[in-house]
C-alpha cells in the first residue's frame, strides 16, 4: 500500500526468528538444570538375635580390676600359707602296727590271717598252746629249725612238736628288735587273742639277755620306748 507494510514485515520476521532461536538455544539447558529423580534407599537388615547365653553374658556384671588382681595373687598366697606351717611331727609305729607290718612276710607260710598252709596255724589260739610264754616263741622265731638242730634241741614249744615236722621254720636274727617284738604280739594278740600283759617285756628281756646278750640293748631300748606307748598301739 506504499506505507512500508513490507520493510515493517521485514525487518519484524527476522526479530521472531531470533527469538525462537533463543528459547531454542535455552530449552536443553533448562533442561539440565532440572532435578533428577532421587532413588529410595532401601530399609536396613532387622538384627540377628543373640542366643540367650550370650546375652547373659554380655549383661553379667564384670569382675572388679581390685579382685581380679586378688584372684590372680591367690595361687602365692597359698604358697606363703603352706610354708608358715609347721611340718607335722614324724609318729612311729606301735608294736602292734609294727607288728602287722612285719606279719606280712610270714602270712606266706602261716596264712594270711594265720590259719596255717606250709607252716602250723597260729590264730585262734593255736600259737598261745604251742607257745603260753611270748620269750619261748620269740626264741624260737629267732633260731628257727636250723638254729634249735644246731643246738641239738628236737622239739619246741610246750606241746613238744618235733624240730621240722611241719616245714622248716628259717631263722629271723636279720630283724630288729621291733620287728621281733612287734610280730610276736601281733601273732599272739591280733591272731589269737591274748590280752596283753606288760609283763611280757620283762620276760622277752630276759631270755635276750641269756640267749643273745649282743642284742641286749637294742631290745632294752626299743621296750623301753614301747612302755610308754598304749597297749593298742
Amino acid at each position: 500500500m506504499g506505507l512500508g507494510g513490507d520493510d515493517v514485515a521485514a525487518a519484524a520476521a527476522p526479530s521472531e526468528a531470533s527469538g525462537l532461536a533463543r528459547v531454542g538455544a535455552d530449552a536443553p539447558a533448562a533442561t539440565a538444570s532440572a532435578p533428577a529423580t532421587q532413588t529410595e534407599a532401601a530399609p536396613p537388615p532387622p538384627d540377628e538375635p543373640v542366643a540367650p547365653y550370650i546375652e547373659a553374658a554380655l549383661n553379667r556384671k564384670k569382675i572388679p580390676f581390685w579382685a581380679a588382681s586378688v584372684l590372680a595373687l591367690l595361687p602365692l598366697w597359698a604358697l606363703v600359707y603352706g610354708l608358715t606351717l609347721d611340718k607335722p611331727t614324724a609318729r612311729e609305729a606301735g608294736p602292734l602296727a609294727q607288728g602287722a607290718i612285719t606279719y606280712s612276710t610270714c602270712a606266706a607260710c602261716h596264712g594270711g590271717t594265720g590259719g596255717g598252709g606250709v607252716g602250723p596255724a597260729l590264730n585262734g589260739g593255736a600259737v598261745l598252746k604251742t607257745f603260753p610264754k611270748a620269750a619261748d616263741q620269740l626264741y624260737w622265731v629267732l633260731e628257727g629249725t636250723a638254729g634249735f638242730k644246731g643246738l641239738g634241741i628236737p622239739t619246741y614249744g610246750a606241746t613238744n612238736k618235733p624240730v621240722g615236722g611241719v616245714g622248716n621254720m628259717p631263722g629271723w636274727q636279720a630283724l630288729t628288735a621291733k620287728e621281733l617284738i612287734g610280730v610276736i604280739r601281733h601273732e599272739r594278740e591280733v591272731l589269737s587273742g591274748e590280752k596283753f600283759d606288760p609283763k611280757v617285756y620283762d620276760e622277752i628281756q630276759a631270755m635276750i639277755d641269756e640267749k643273745f646278750p649282743d642284742k641286749s640293748a637294742e631290745f632294752k631300748a626299743a621296750i623301753a620306748e614301747w612302755k610308754l606307748l598304749p597297749a593298742d598301739a
